[in-house]
């Protein structure tokens, strides 16, 4: 399961998704309630760990911030991400004096920030924030469930519980052709043993069979890829077997896919090896059918050596994969993996029990069936050291969405009166206008149009 927009097998970096870490947010949020300051110790702090010293807090009176909060935020200090409550202020000195202590010396030159609220209750409305009705329908997760595969019989699929909202859309996919002219493998398909070399392992080719209607996805035949317990084996082609050179791919961006199936988690990838190393895909999920790429420059000095590999670790018990269709070529892997063109009507019918899609028709045997919904967003967390490295998925003004019911928790939970809500009353409104308009306007999911060549 991936959050998006991106696909389950789609490199992160590749997906677009825009996110923000905790420490943005938090600075979003107290910029938004007028609750920041930010700076630097112009001293050290006492050997008693209990003062902060900025000379340019002078600008402040000696009751102003009395009961605030200070936050260390020098990265890589040991104070790090450790708030305290002010429980004296000297202006004169640009003296904080904090209960209890910090559990060092605050060294000159640490960056801080101080808060009127608590940052860790502002990190808690973040995240309840994330939870509100209001806030789901305009900021959340795209999921993009691609692990259904269609037997060719059925006409409805579980939903993936991390879905919480639809799925709003169907896609079913249209396979790439395997002998295009730009795939320089031999053999893809996965019905020989020819052209590959088999090592540490056992190779078998299955045949289709009415009984079992997942296995092959797609063709007659397929390849079955057993390592026994404790024994890594590979199911590789050298680029002797290619259609290409090793020197013609020298300095290239290239890409090696191919469908793996499997029910054992982390024990299948896929490997690309040019003279300068190996470089591997992300682990199979174990979901059954998924489609696993690696995408790799060529080594501009590359000579004698292109290798691709599917690597199948046998752990603990042995694992049994199975591939069907695999191909290595010029460009990027998202000319194999956008393959969904077109959506497909159905009935979604959810309770406490049942979870299940129904599709208008049943799909060709060995179909993907892509499952698109929405999740809320990532949480940041309790664990200060983690809160501000975590992400939700959202972009600066997604998070204004955010920021307004975020404040309106904090300010229910802080009791504070009318009049002091007034300060920020007005960009809750602005936002709240904005949330009309996105409805106005309909959310759409865009649809990639499927790719037939890298050089289309």
């Amino acid at each position: 399961m991936v959050a998006g927009p991106v696909g389950i097998g789609f490199p992160t970096s590749a997906s677009g998704v825009t996110t923000i870490d905790g420490c943005d947010l938090l600075v979003g949020f107290s910029k938004f309630i007028n609750d920041y300051w930010a700076s630097e110790t112009t001293s050290a702090g006492s050997g008693t760990f209990n003062t902060l010293v900025d000379t340019k807090l002078a600008r402040f009176g000696d009751d102003q911030i009395l009961d605030f909060y200070v936050r260390i935020t020098e990265s890589g200090s040991n104070l790090e991400y450790e708030v305290r409550r002010i429980s004296q202020f000297i202006a004169a000195t640009g003296t904080i004096f904090v209960d209890p202590p910090f559990t060092e010396t605050v060294a000159s030159g640490s960056d801080y920030q101080i808060h009127r609220y608590d940052p860790s209750v502002k990190f808690e409305c973040l995240d309840e924030a994330r939870l509100r009705d209001d806030v789901f329908e305009h900021a959340f997760r795209l999921i993009y469930d691609d692990t259904t595969t269609s037997d060719g019989i059925t006409d409805s699929y579980d939903v993936n519980p991390d879905i919480r909202s639809g799925p709003m859309y169907i896609f079913v996919e249209d396979p790439q052709s395997i002998t295009p002219e730009w795939n320089v493998l031999s053999n893809p398909v996965g019905n020989t043993t020819a052209s590959w070399t088999t090592v540490g392992l056992t190779a078998t080719v299955v045949n289709e069979s009415n009984i079992d209607r997942l296995i092959p996805k797609y063709d007659t035949s397929c390849m079955k890829l057993s390592s026994a317990a404790a024994v890594t084996g590979t199911f590789s082609q050298v680029v002797g077997s290619m259609s290409i050179t090793a020197a013609q791919a020298a300095g290239r961006r290239m890409t090696f896919g191919a469908w793996v199936y499997s029910y054992d988690a982390a024990g299948v990838k896929l490997q690309f090896t040019d003279d300068s190393g190996d470089t591997a895909s992300s682990l199979h999920g174990g979901t059954g059918w998924e489609l696993l790429t690696v995408e790799k420059t060529i080594s501009q000095t590359n000579t004698t050596t292109l290798t691709a590999a599917i690597i199948v670790a046998g752990g603990t018990a042995g694992v049994t994969a199975y591939f069907n269709r695999a191909w290595v070529y010029f460009g990027d892997a998202n000319v194999i993996q956008d393959v969904y063109p077109w959506r497909d009507a159905h009935l979604l019918r959810r309770d406490a029990t049942t979870q299940r899609v129904k599709l208008a028709w049943v799909p060709v045997t060995g179909r993907q069936i892509r499952m698109v919904g929405r999740q809320y967003l990532s949480a940041l967390g309790t664990v200060p050291s983690t809160q501000c490295t975590n992400t939700m998925e959202l972009d600066e003004g997604s998070a204004q969405i955010l920021y307004g019911a975020a404040a309106e928790i904090l300010y229910e939970r802080e009791g504070l009166t009318t009049e002091e809500f007034e300060s920020i009353a007005r960009r809750i409104q602005i936002i709240d206008r904005k949330k009309d308009a996105t409805n106005a306007w309909g959310y759409i999911i865009p649809q990639v149009p499927m790719i037939r060549s890298p050089y289309q």
